[in-house]
């Protein structure tokens, strides 16, 4: 594949879909690039996996940026929303790391800044002496309902035009892409 090819694959930073013969969309940008790469075979998952990426790199982006907008990283967000939704807005720091699947060390430099920002407490564990809790404050909760209306109504942009049933085939077409590929990791 010729650099100029590759670059369009990576970074596709405009697209500009059009209709094909059925009405679906597809970039002609991205099939000329992958008609080269698959040397005559037919490119239709490479062109699909490829707008899959293109999408998750452009919800990624605005998702940082969006975060960002509310004062925090992604990973603030992240240990926000898992106290958030625990029983009583706290979690011990080992439950949260747990969750989100990073090593403690990480949740407790995130829970530091959380707690300078005066968006989360930490307060003893009184089943458990040993254990430390990380709580949602007053500004915490507040900070997490601005989130929630700022999102709901982020989220309808993006999903506009999209029908209930299209909604449930994207559902399931993303969640079968996860299975197929979790299912490659384990040797299946």
């Amino acid at each position: 594949m010729n650099n100029a090819a590759m670059r369009t694959l990576t970074k596709w930073p405009a697209p500009r879909p059009e209709p094909d013969a059925d009405g679906r969309l597809y970039d002609p940008a991205i099939r000329l690039a992958l008609s080269d790469f698959g040397k005559g075979t037919p490119t239709i998952a490479l062109e699909a996996l490829t707008s899959v990426r293109v999408l998750a790199k452009q919800m990624h982006d605005g998702f940082q940026q969006w975060t960002e907008g509310h004062g925090l990283s992604e990973s603030r967000f992240r240990v926000l929303m898992t106290i958030y939704q625990a029983p009583d807005r706290r979690l011990p720091l080992g439950a949260i790391a747990e969750s989100l699947n990073v090593v403690p060390r990480t949740v407790t430099d995130l829970v530091d800044v959380l707690e300078r920002d005066g968006l989360v407490a930490r307060v003893r564990d009184t089943a458990d002496r040993r254990s430390t809790l990380a709580q949602l404050t007053e500004a915490g909760l507040e900070r997490i309902a601005a989130i929630r209306r700022d999102g709901v109504r982020e989220q309808a942009a993006v999903t506009r035009g999209l029908t209930d049933d299209e909604l449930t085939q994207l559902r399931h077409l993303c969640l079968l892409l996860v299975q197929n590929m979790n299912e490659g990791r384990s040797g299946a």
